[in-house]
């Protein structure tokens, strides 16, 4: 409470105990009533030597009050002992004194007064004493300490709301400003207090971008139709340069027997996530739309708490259904289903929607509008809000002709494997008769002669001598023979003497049986570098295409040559044969073995023939 210089006037009472001096009079103009019965009146000497009081102040303080005491030496009044040097200069030095103060009789009991000090003069206007009024306003300053909180409590509540609150009088002028208010919007209190909302710089925009006019604000048009508005939209660009949203209620106030308001209270909320969330969420939506309308994939949006599905156009493309015939529930799209498929499928989305996965994805056969099926691969991603499946979202991909062209390959494969299998069968068969050829051609041939001489010898004991040796070396040519073919078919040897040894006999072979002249260059690195699988696979190579070279190419030389360079191996052999015409297909299953055996390690073949001008077989493969 503000000090004051005077107090009202009171009503009278019969005066007190001891009465003034009647020759002294009080000085009415500083509003000082020597008989209210609310005021405790003490009248003092020049030297603050108590000399009468009111009955009032003789109530209000028992019998403590004795004439003759000093009034700043005595506890009872209740001035701080802090305080009486300063209230004896002031009043000596200006013949008054008004001020307040607080008299605590007890710690549990408060009192509060209001203090005034004037001279008295007698009648010649010279001051002979002083009279000290106190009034009690202990209500009033109780009611003011409550006021007080209550406006603390009221502030501390505005300042925790959640909305920003603002108090605008009718020039448009901020009076008033929330804590939550000065951080929506930016500005420091301080500084929010007393900003007018006509500020032309604050740019404000509506939710379709166009301009938001300063006449339109909520709080101005309360103002000038004293209506309130709610729930406005507005967009305002923010001090860090972004823009926020606002959703603004404003209520217009009024005094008593008033028509136009005096102020208007303005609330609003921070709404900018939602309304960059629904933005997000419509551009989203938006590109739904256009992918499934450009994508050749069938887009689908599944509600698991409606379960009504939207499907897309492209779905409609494959399908065959019209937008009309297509219904938007999951029964009409189970029913077209296969139903070798129908239980599977559903099981399969029920299992992972329990389990609480992330993804679902399955292929099954669906009836397309003009009764046939389709393969269709379908996958979707479900969306759980607080551990409840809410959405999926998917899309089907169209696999049948994939399917159709996945049992051609099959189809395919399963008859190249079956010509693979003849192919080897063949091989085979003509392995075994090439060995039956060369034991009956040659071993038995052999073998024959020497029971011829064996049987001679019996008939003819004069020469049985050299007969018996003839036959025992036929024995021995049969064996060699024997042995040769034995060292040609057995792969284990490779693995005991080496590739270079196994092919250096079948060089020797060429050169002594079959009077070829063959030069043979082998990487003795390689050696260590191949496996034993290549190494038969070169060998058997070689064999079979030195096997055609002496029955068909009439060649005079030979050249073979085994190589390596950046991780390459090659195999050539060539030969100055009659050569043949490798665009046409033969007959024959040499070349088809060499074929299967390179592809088997990733090689390739390369011939270069032509009749007349021999033959050049280039084997390549990967050494790893």
């Amino acid at each position: 409470m503000n000090q004051r210089n005077t107090l009202p006037s009171m009503p009278h009472e019969h005066l007190s105990v001891i009465r003034p001096d009647p020759s002294l009079s009080f000085d009415h103009a500083a509003g000082i009533d020597p008989v209210s019965a609310q005021d405790l009146v003490i009248q003092a000497d020049l030297d603050f030597n108590i000399t009468g009081w009111n009955l009032a102040a003789e109530f209000h303080y028992g019998l403590h009050m004795q004439t003759g005491r000093n009034l700043f030496d005595t506890g009872w009044l209740g001035i701080p002992e802090s305080r009486t040097a300063e209230i004896r200069a002031t009043v000596q030095r200006e013949k008054k004194w008004s001020g307040e103060f607080t008299y605590r009789p007890s710690p549990e009991r408060r009192k509060d007064y209001y203090s005034m000090i004037n001279y008295l003069v007698d009648g010649d206007g010279a001051p002979t004493a002083f009279v000290m009024v106190n009034r009690d306003i202990t209500e009033i300053k109780q009611r003011e300490r409550q006021m007080l909180e209550t406006e603390k409590e009221y502030a501390t509540i505005v300042n925790t709301l959640f909305d920003g609150v603002l108090m605008i009088r009718a020039d448009g002028q901020i009076t008033a400003a929330n804590r939550r208010a000065a951080e929506i919007l930016g500005i420091p209190e301080e500084e929010l207090r007393g900003k007018r909302v006509f500020n032309p710089t604050w740019k404000t925009v509506r939710q379709d971008g166009t301009e938001f006019p300063v006449s339109e604000f909520p709080a101005i048009v309360s103002l000038q139709t004293g209506f309130p508005q709610r729930n406005v939209v507005l967009g305002l660009d923010h001090p860090n340069g972004n823009r926020i949203w606002l959703l603004i209620n404003s209520q217009a106030l009024f005094k008593a027997d008033e028509k136009h308001p005096y102020a208007v209270v303005a609330s609003f909320s921070d709404i900018t996530e939602k309304i960059n969330g629904e933005e997000a969420l419509r551009k989203s939506h938006e590109r739904f739309i256009y992918a499934g309308k450009v994508t050749s994939e069938g887009i689908w949006d599944l509600d698991l708490e409606t379960n009504e599905i939207y499907r897309s156009e492209a779905f409609a493309g494959f399908s065959g259904y019209s937008i009309d015939e297509i219904r938007p529930n999951l029964d009409w799209w189970f029913d077209k289903v296969h139903p070798e498929d129908r239980e599977r499928v559903r099981q399969k989305v029920q299992a992972t929607i329990k389990k609480g996965i992330a993804r679902w994805q399955d292929e099954y056969r669906f009836q397309c509008a003009d009764g046939s099926y389709k393969y269709l691969l379908d996958s979707g991603i479900i969306l759980y809000k607080k551990g409840k499946p809410v959405r999926v979202i998917g899309a089907i991909q169209d696999l049948t002709e994939r399917k159709e062209l996945e049992a051609r390959l099959l189809k395919q494969e399963i008859q190249k494997q079956k010509q693979v299998n003849q192919a080897t069968i063949s091989a085979q068969e003509q392995e075994r008769n090439n060995i039956s050829r060369e034991l009956h051609d040659n071993v038995n041939q052999i073998l024959m002669s020497a029971k011829l001489f064996m049987d001679t010898a019996l008939k003819d004991p004069e020469q049985s001598s050299h007969l018996l040796d003839k036959a025992k070396e036929y024995q021995l040519l049969a064996l060699e023979e024997i042995r040769k073919l034995s060292k040609s078919l057995n792969s284990s040897l490779i693995r005991t003497v080496g590739l270079r040894e196994c092919i250096s006999d079948i060089v020797i072979n060429m050169q002594q049986l079959q009077q070829l002249h063959v030069t043979f260059h082998f990487n003795d690195a390689l050696e260590l570098k191949l496996s034993n699988d290549q190494k038969i696979m070169i060998y058997r190579i070689i064999q079979e295409q030195t096997n055609n070279i002496i029955k068909y190419a009439s060649a005079r030389s030979v050249q073979i040559l085994i190589n390596e360079s950046r991780g390459q191996v090659s195999v050539i052999v060539s030969d100055d044969g009659k050569g043949f015409d490798p665009s046409k297909k033969s007959g024959g299953i040499g070349l088809t073995n060499i074929c299967n055996r390179a592809d088997a390690y990733n090689g390739r073949v390369n011939i270069i023939s032509s009749l007349g001008n021999g033959c050049i077989l280039e084997v390549q493969f990967p050494l790893s």
